[in-house]
């Protein structure tokens, strides 16, 4: 079973075919030119870095190129194609091997990220004056911030001799390309020639003109590079707000983001609100709203798309007064929101990227079902910036069950009679496996006539229904959301959604089999380890025992009750290194043997010892003997490796029952120390393992003085509701645990 997938979405690039034709020659001829069968593939392919990327260098009043891709195709501006001194006929399209062999390692290492940028220098002669020509080259970064080409721009310096002051004149050569002398310094490092079947270059512009172009194509190249260096949305639209106005010569640059399914906009610069509704009818909410540019009588509002065409805010520019709707200034604001739209996509990627690297720490470390879909209806929405989450499983018999993240209570109930084969889509969903998307209420109208909506009432417009499938691709459950403003879904949002329930499945099946595993072990362990419920009278006995919840772990803890004569209790506590069946094992053979020395009145100081004769050396633990005679008031004590018991007095503060040291079980030959300690009426013993206190992130005392904190408060409660606490409120252990509680009741 696959999910579904989304539909092409077609390309409108009319807009960008228009803006390359009015470039020059070579733009004309890059329109005109079939890239089907070259390393860029067909035009309307091109991606949107490259595009914008294109428009700036094609439109720049300077030499300016790109090259693209790993071939590093050459897609120069006609100002690039008359530089002087060619070594032969060049081609726009062709690759940077044929075109400028001895550049491609620099520029390689430019588009690998080896080199931030690189600068390559020669000088040439031009019309008998000797200049020198300055390549410098950068990296065009798409929205998920790889590397995709390489944009080098030319500038010149001149000799004092020449009275030429702007650098722009390094391009304007009247004369024919095919009349112009080779390199005369011999250097032959191959710059780019000008094609021989392209009409010649423009002819010399005013010089104020050239040198005002000059600026915004330096301006330009700043923006993107401070764009380029923006992590978040706020950098981004703090640098746009910031390089701008000085770029186009503006009073004021606004710019409103537009958080994907979102009512409102964030909007930063100016002197206007920090927030503004997409209804509203202020300049940047139309261009959001009606994804179109705006004019003002003073500027304009242009939206900013990402390379899907969906608009993630809008871009306004406001001068002192009015003006004209010059073409070369709508081509400099297209350049700068194309820049912006680039950095704000790949901004909201970096957002997006952080939120599922969270939302997958989180659920990793859930341990229950419970847990697991409190996680999901939690950080899986703050990952898509949706709302209104929830969760549906199947119940009894046909009937669905809702888990939801506050959903209003209206809403809730028409979740209340839901079964397996409703037509709605949580359990469509749930019953084939299959995701659904709508994108408007309409959709839900088609697909679903006559059928209340109530998504639609509450505020929702576009809907998903993911459906999370266990390891053999059956569904186990469906996790919908939704956002309150119509939201396209692109093809790098669908996979994040195949992410999200990824994650989901993975989870959900990590915990079902872990609680299965772990109510396997528990009945096992039971098994192997239940004593009579007994004790002689003023006794008040409850053990434990909790296994470890990660994996298939029968543990070596145990514990053991034996009644003994004369009103005495023995209590028996043990470890055995290990979580594998083998511990277990040698965990029922130890129980058995210590249990028999007990019975056949071996004392305690000779239980261990004898224990190491009969079984040899091969297994490793810990273990805790007590012989607690109500009677006499007192409790004896053998210890060997294992953690001390802790004595609670009546109505005096708990203590830890000290010992002599012993090496651990399995070791031990020589008769170990006993200890002897009053325990009167009222008084409270507890045994332990070391599961029960011992946690990676603290010292182990850490964990006995917590034990020592949490007896104190109930204290008075019954044993058994003494024993359920201190499992409840010092959880968290990796290993598994035994316990044992008793009390003198007189």
């Amino acid at each position: 079973m696959t999910r579904a997938a989304a539909a092409p979405r077609p390309t409108d690039d009319a807009r960008w075919r228009a803006l390359v034709s009015g470039a020059g020659r070579t733009g004309r001829w890059i329109v005109a030119h079939d890239w089907t069968g070259s390393p860029l593939g067909p035009l309307r392919d091109w991606p949107q870095s490259l595009r914008t990327a294109l428009i700036i260098c094609l439109h720049s009043p300077t030499p300016a190129a790109i090259w693209w891709g790993p071939e590093l195709v050459l897609l120069p501006n006609d100002g690039y194609l008359a530089l002087p001194d060619p070594t032969g006929p060049q081609l726009p399209g062709r690759p940077g091997a044929a075109v400028w062999p001895d550049a491609v390692p620099a520029l390689t290492g430019v588009l690998t990220a080896a080199e931030v940028t690189c600068r390559q220098e020669r000088e040439v002669d031009s019309g008998g004056e000797r200049r020198r020509l300055v390549f410098s080259s950068g990296p065009i970064v798409d929205a998920t911030g790889r590397s995709g080409g390489v944009f080098t721009t030319v500038t010149a310096t001149v000799t004092p001799a020449d009275r030429a002051t702007d650098v722009a004149e390094a391009t304007d050569v009247d004369e024919p390309a095919a009349a112009r002398r080779p390199d005369a310094t011999g250097t032959g490092t191959g710059i780019p020639a000008a094609r021989r079947d392209l009409d010649p270059p423009v002819p010399h512009q005013h010089g104020g003109e050239r040198r005002r172009a000059l600026r915004q194509a330096e301006g330009l190249a700043r923006l993107a590079g401070a764009l380029s260096a923006a992590g978040s949305r706020e950098a981004v639209t703090e640098v746009v707000t910031t390089v701008t106005p000085t770029l186009v010569g503006a009073a004021e640059v606004r710019v409103a983001v537009a958080t994907a399914g979102a009512l409102d906009l964030t909007v930063t610069g100016g002197s206007g609100p920090g927030r503004l509704a997409v209804a509203d009818d202020a300049p940047l909410a139309r261009a959001v709203r009606e994804e179109t540019t705006v004019a003002l009588p003073d500027g304009l509002c242009l939206p900013l798309r990402d390379g899907g065409g969906a608009v993630l805010g809008a871009l306004q520019v406001r001068w002192a007064g009015p003006v004209a709707d010059e073409e070369a200034r709508r081509i400099l604001l297209d350049a700068v929101a194309g820049l912006c739209s680039q950095a704000l996509r790949r901004a909201e990627l970096t957002a997006s990227a952080r939120a599922m690297a969270a939302f997958a720490a989180r659920l990793s470390v859930t341990r229950s079902t419970g847990e697991a879909i409190e996680v999901i209806l939690d950080a899986a929405p703050m990952a898509l910036g949706a709302a209104l989450p929830g969760l549906a499983m199947r119940d009894e018999g046909r009937r669905i069950r809702l888990w939801h993240g506050g959903l209003p209570t209206g809403l809730i109930a028409t979740f209340d009679d839901l079964t397996i084969d409703d037509p709605r889509p949580f359990a469509r969903a749930l019953r084939t496996g299959e995701r659904i998307i709508l994108r408007n209420r309409a959709e839900f109208a088609a697909r679903h006539p006559g059928l209340p909506d109530p998504a639609g009432a509450y505020g929702m417009v576009t809907t998903v229904v993911l459906p999370l499938l266990d390891a053999s691709r059956r569904p186990i459950a469906a996790l919908g959301f939704g956002w309150s403003r119509e939201r396209p879904l692109h093809d790098d949002d669908l996979a994040l959604l195949d992410t999200i329930a990824d994650l989901c499945e993975q989870t959900l099946e990590r915990v079902r089999l872990a609680a299965a595993e772990h109510n396997l072990v528990t009945r096992l362990a039971g098994r192997l380890r239940t004593s009579a419920a007994i004790g002689p009278p003023g006794l008040e006995v409850a053990t434990r025992y909790q296994p470890a919840m990660s994996g298939l772990h029968l543990g070596g803890d145990w514990y053991d009750l034996v009644d003994l004569d004369d009103g005495r209790l023995a209590v028996v506590v043990g470890d055995v290194v290990g979580h594998q069946v083998e511990a277990a094992a040698d965990m029922a053979q130890l129980r058995t043997v210590v249990n028999t020395l007990i019975r056949s009145g071996v004392p305690l100081a000779e239980v261990f010892p004898r224990l190491t004769g009969l079984l040899g050396v091969g297994f490793l633990g810990t273990c805790l003997a007590m012989v607690v005679d109500p009677v006499a008031g007192e409790a004896q004590v053998a210890r060997v490796g294992h953690p001390h018991p802790v004595l609670l007095p009546s109505g005096r503060p708990p203590e830890t029952v000290w010992t002599g040291h012993s090496l651990p079980l399995g070791l031990v030959r020589d008769p170990v120390p006993v200890t002897t300690v009053a325990f009167g009426p009222g008084d409270l013993l507890v045994a332990y393992t070391d599961g029960l206190v011992e946690r990676r992130d603290q010292a182990y005392d850490a964990g006995v003085t917590a034990l020592h904190e949490v007896l104190v408060p109930v204290r008075d409660q019954p044993v058994e509701a003494i024993a359920d606490t201190l499992l409840a409120k010092l959880s968290g252990s990796d290993d598994d645990q035994a316990l044992v509680v008793i009390r003198h009741v007189g």
